[in-house]
C-alpha cells in the first residue's frame, strides 16, 4: 500500500472516530448534495475475486446496512435528480444505480434491495440481453483469469505460446477484442471464440454459462424486475458511443426500444458506457430529450454539477468501510481525487462495423 493510500485510510478512520462523519451528515451542506452510488455486479460465484468492479453479496449487504445506520434517504433516480435541481433534497439523500444490467442484479442484489426497501435504477445495455449470450469483452478477461498458470497457444488468433498471468491477461484480452472488431465477428462468432479460449485454458465454459456469469438479464427477467419497482434507464444498446451524432442517436433509440419492449418503461436518463464522454455529448443528449446523464467521476452531485455530467461513487471491493462512510457523509469529497480513467474502447470510430440493431 502506498503512503498516500495509508494516509487516506487514517483520514477516513479519523473522520469516523472524531465524529466528523456524523457532524457533516446532519449539516446543511450535505442536505444540498446527492450521493449517487454506482455498482456493476454482485458476485454469483467468484467474480469479486477476479475484478474489483464486482463485490460479494455479503459486502453489498453491509453497504446497505451502512446506509440504514446513517439514516440515509434512498431516492429513485428521477426523484433525486429533480429534487437536487429544485433544492428540495431530503437530508442524507442517496441514489443507487447499477450499470449494464447483469443477471446477478436479479439474483443477488435485488433480494437485498427489497429487504431494505431501497429503490434502484439499472442502466441497461440491451444487446446481449436480447441475444442471451455472455458479454464478450468482460468474459475474455474472466476466462483468462480462470486459466491463470497455463500457457496459451492459438495461432489462428495470432497468439504464440504465452503464459497466462496477471501481466499478460489484459494484453491478451485486448488483443482478442481488437481482433473480433477487425474481423467483424457476429455475436455468435464471438461466442464461438470464447468457447475456443475456454477450451484452450481448460475452463469449463458450459459450467460458467449455466451459472449465468457475465450474462445480462433476459428481457423477461428485466420485465419481472420492473414489476417489482426497478427503474431501467439508457446505457447504449451495444455499450458503445460514437463520434457521429446520428449513430449515437441510433444507439440510444435501439436501447430505448429494447427497454420499452422488455419492461414497458420509457427511459429518459442515461449513463456513459465506461464513463466515456466527449465534449459534444452533453449537448446532443439535451437535444435528444434526455433528462440527465451520469459519469464515473467520484464526487457528490450538487446544483453546480452539469445535468449531463453527474458524478457518482463507483463502489468497489477496494473501498473500505471507513471510506464508504466518509463518502456517505461527504467528508471524502474534500480530499484530492484522481480522475476516473474512462474506457477508451467504448468509442467506436466512424468506419467501424456496426452489429445488427434491435431485435424484439
Amino acid at each position: 500500500m502506498s503512503i498516500r493510500s495509508s494516509l487516506k485510510r487514517l483520514f477516513y478512520r479519523g473522520a469516523r472516530l472524531s465524529g466528523a462523519n456524523a457532524a457533516l451528515l446532519g449539516c446543511g451542506w450535505r442536505a444540498r448534495r446527492l450521493l449517487i452510488l454506482c455498482y456493476h455486479g454482485v458476485s454469483l460465484d467468484d467474480e469479486h475475486e477476479w475484478s474489483g468492479l464486482y463485490i460479494s453479496p455479503e459486502l453489498f449487504r453491509r453497504r446497505m446496512e451502512a446506509l440504514r445506520r446513517a439514516g440515509c434517504c434512498v431516492l429513485r433516480l428521477q426523484d433525486g435528480v429533480d429534487r437536487l435541481y429544485r433544492g428540495t433534497l431530503p437530508p442524507r439523500a442517496v441514489v443507487i444505480t447499477f450499470d449494464d444490467g447483469f443477471y446477478d442484479f436479479a439474483a443477488k442484489a435485488s433480494p437485498v434491495l427489497r429487504e431494505f426497501q431501497y429503490p434502484a435504477t439499472v442502466y441497461f445495455s440491451t444487446y446481449y440481453s436480447v441475444h442471451n449470450l455472455p458479454v464478450f469483452d468482460p468474459m475474455c478477461g474472466y476466462l483468462l483469469w480462470k486459466g491463470r498458470g497455463r500457457r496459451l497457444s492459438w495461432p489462428e488468433m495470432e497468439i504464440g505460446p504465452t503464459p497466462v498471468d496477471g501481466q499478460t491477461e489484459p494484453r491478451i484480452a485486448t488483443h482478442l477484442q481488437n481482433l473480433a472488431t477487425q474481423r467483424r465477428l457476429t455475436a455468435a462468432q464471438k461466442n464461438d471464440l470464447l468457447k475456443g479460449l475456454a477450451s484452450r485454458l481448460d475452463v469449463d465454459f458450459d459450467a460458467v454459462c449455466s451459472r449465468r456469469i457475465l450474462h445480462l438479464m433476459k428481457p423477461e427477467e428485466a420485465a419481472r424486475m420492473a414489476k417489482e419497482g426497478v427503474d431501467f434507464e439508457l446505457h447504449c444498446h451495444r455499450h458503445r458511443v460514437y463520434r457521429s451524432r446520428e449513430r449515437f442517436r441510433r444507439e440510444l433509440e435501439d436501447n430505448r426500444q429494447a427497454i420499452q419492449a422488455a419492461t414497458g418503461q420509457s427511459p429518459t436518463h442515461f449513463c456513459y458506457p465506461g464513463g466515456f464522454l466527449l465534449p459534444e455529448f452533453p449537448g446532443w443528449l439535451a437535444e435528444f430529450g434526455i433528462g440527465s446523464a451520469t459519469t464515473c467521476e467520484f464526487a457528490l452531485a450538487s446544483t453546480v454539477s452539469g445535468r449531463y455530467e453527474l458524478p457518482r461513487l463507483l463502489d468497489t471491493t477496494g473501498i473500505s468501510p471507513d471510506e464508504f462512510s466518509a463518502w456517505v457523509s461527504g467528508v471524502a469529497s474534500f480530499l484530492p481525487r484522481t480522475s476516473y480513467p474512462a474506457a477508451q474502447n467504448q468509442l467506436v470510430e466512424e468506419d467501424a462495423p456496426i452489429s445488427p440493431g434491435f431485435e424484439p
